[in-house]
């Protein structure tokens, strides 16, 4: 099926040599935004296929999963439409040949053993185009499910750190191999059938310094916050990050952020599609969930940056907004280049409608810029 030994494949997200990054997320459930709007995105696996071949067709270099287990508003809320993200990213993989394809997975409840057998078929699938977005679990019901608790903070980074030492051990060893950790016991531990990269890309959002420096110390990309949205303080954030990696773990990494897209003829347009899907017709109770969940005390905030945090959530889950007419959004891209975000993983409430509208518009300023190379000469 594949030979004993892991190669050094390129990856198209790891190793695309274009300024700017791109990828699709969250299209395996019905989207990031949390609206009663009717463009809001339906997800069907005829959907997918479409997007996932569009995607591709325009150089995309991600077609990225999200991942939770129970809806955030109730049996039977749109929010917990998600499809499982192995069994979406071989099927993603079977349908096309250059995108790469990420599964989003919880480390603190999927084992090691299942997610190294599991990466590998994904990975001798798409002949190389595999990785994983390494999620830690943060929201109890999802955890509850599955009979357990949200572990304290320093205690899920503590089986994160076994479970990659795990994992790394299954995708390269030659051998079987006994493990005996705090929160792992194994016996005759081993992998097979092998992956066709020697690693699969690996991405992690942590926003504390310990999530930070996990990402940092195992990952290829870490997705930042801005925790201000002006380009100079997210340089400045970047600076920091990368200065981290380096010095702990003598590495790079790339930094990509999540951002919402809101393309119209205007920038007034956009606004006001954006509010409108965002506050006229947004859905509140699950971003409310949200918010508990992650034990944030809204009324100890002002009032305007508890109403500015709802927003986000029901724009995009917190993402960048890239609000505007096709030459605002490329000059916020060229703002976000310079300070050095690397990649985006891009969401719109109407994923077919916009990714074909961004493909029209928006791609060809990009590579105008500099920003991406046309689709023919992307690596």
């Amino acid at each position: 099926m594949t030979g004993l030994t892991p190669v050094h494949k390129p990856n198209p997200i790891r190793d695309s040599k274009n300024r700017i990054k791109l990828g699709v997320f969250g299209i395996n459930g019905n989207g990031a935004a949390f609206t009663f709007h009717p463009d809001r995105f339906h997800c069907t696996w005829d959907a997918n296929v479409r997007l996932a071949q569009t995607a591709e067709a325009l150089g995309f270099e991600a077609f990225v999963s999200a991942a939770h287990w129970k809806s955030f508003g109730g049996d039977g809320h749109y929010s917990g439409d998600l499809m499982e993200t192995f069994t979406w990213a071989g099927a993603v993989a079977a349908v096309t040949e250059r995108i790469g394809i990420i599964s989003t997975l919880h480390v603190t409840l999927m084992h090691p053993v299942f997610v190294a057998k599991a990466e590998a078929t994904v990975d001798l699938i798409s002949n190389g185009r595999a990785g994983m977005n390494l999620v830690l679990g943060w929201y109890p019901p999802d955890m509850q499910l599955f009979g357990a608790d949200v572990k304290e903070h320093g205690d899920r980074f503590e089986v994160a750190e076994e479970w990659m030492e795990i994992f790394d051990r299954l995708w390269e060893g030659r051998e079987s191999f006994d493990y005996a950790g705090r929160n792992f016991q194994l016996k005759g531990a081993y992998n097979q059938p092998r992956g066709v990269q020697q690693r699969p890309v690996l991405l992690n959002a942590g926003r504390s310094p310990r999530g930070r420096d996990f990402a940092a110390k195992h990952c290829d990309i870490a997705f930042m916050s801005a925790h201000n949205p002006d380009p100079r303080a997210i340089r400045q954030q970047i600076a920091d990050y990368r200065q981290d990696a380096r010095t702990k773990f003598g590495k790079e990494i790339q930094i990509w952020m999540s951002a919402y897209v809101v393309l119209k003829d205007t920038t007034a347009e956009a606004e006001a599609y954006a509010h409108d899907y965002i506050v006229t017709q947004g859905d509140d109770a699950p971003v409310q969930t949200i918010i508990r969940n992650n034990a944030i005390d809204t009324k100890a905030m002002p009032p305007e940056a508890a109403a500015k945090l709802a927003y986000s959530l029901k724009a995009g889950f917190a993402g960048y907004p890239l609000v505007g007419d096709a030459d605002r959004i490329v000059k916020l891209f060229a703002e976000l280049s310079e300070a050095g975000v690397e990649g985006f993983l891009l969401t719109w409430l109407d994923y077919e409608g916009g990714l074909a509208r961004f493909g029209r518009e928006v791609l060809p300023r990009l590579e105008a810029a500099g920003l991406r190379a046309p689709v023919s000469h992307v690596a």
